[in-house]
């Protein structure tokens, strides 16, 4: 019975990629000025008059570009929620943009990890009023990555949802609860 469990336990944590780090070299801070710089291009990308954008021809060129700077969930969020395909040709949606990181003032960058780095800056827009606009970055696959990007106005939500889960180690041991009761239950219907 101990064994199954163990297999079953095993099997779960490949399944669901429950993996610690190897290593916990210290990869200094990441280039958040450089990252912003490539954001911000990929958000004012140069469109022609009737508001197609003249670099890209779909959202699927457009995504190499913004998943070499952030994790997949992220970038496709942008991509969905920024920009659209019509007649085989893409185009920026009319709307608001994300904020953007003024580099030339104050904000704040934490260490959360060797491999984990939050930025946080408070502004004020005319149009939108104050918000704080929060970064996280990651260390993934040699480089730095931006793994969320938020803004708030005024306590009122963010532009984009997190994408970050809250708490990967709960959600293991979640799942490592939920397999033991599967198989304390199948484990006891053979008794009996």
């Amino acid at each position: 019975m101990i064994r199954m469990l163990s297999v079953v336990l095993f099997a779960f944590l490949v399944v669901f990629g429950f993996q610690t780090s190897v290593s916990a070299d210290d990869h200094g801070e990441p280039p958040v000025e450089e990252l912003e710089q490539q954001f911000n291009d990929l958000m004012n990308l140069e469109t022609n008059d009737d508001g197609e954008v003249v670099n890209y021809d779909s959202k699927d060129r457009l995504e190499e570009e913004f998943k070499s700077i952030m994790v997949a969930p992220l970038a496709d969020d942008y991509l969905d929620t920024y920009f659209y395909e019509e007649n085989d040709k893409l185009y920026i949606e009319e709307m608001d943009g994300p904020y953007q990181l003024q580099t030339d003032q104050n904000y704040d960058l934490e260490k959360v990890s060797d491999s984990q780095y939050t930025l946080t800056q408070e502004g004020e827009n005319q149009l939108r009023g104050e918000y704080t606009l929060t970064s996280d970055y990651s260390y993934e696959a040699g480089k730095w990555v931006f793994a969320d990007r938020m803004d708030r106005v005024d306590d009122e939500g963010g532009s984009l949802p997190d994408t970050a889960t809250s708490n990967p180690a709960m959600m293991a041991i979640g799942g490592m609860v939920t397999v033991l009761g599967a198989g304390l239950f199948l484990g006891r219907r053979k008794v009996e």
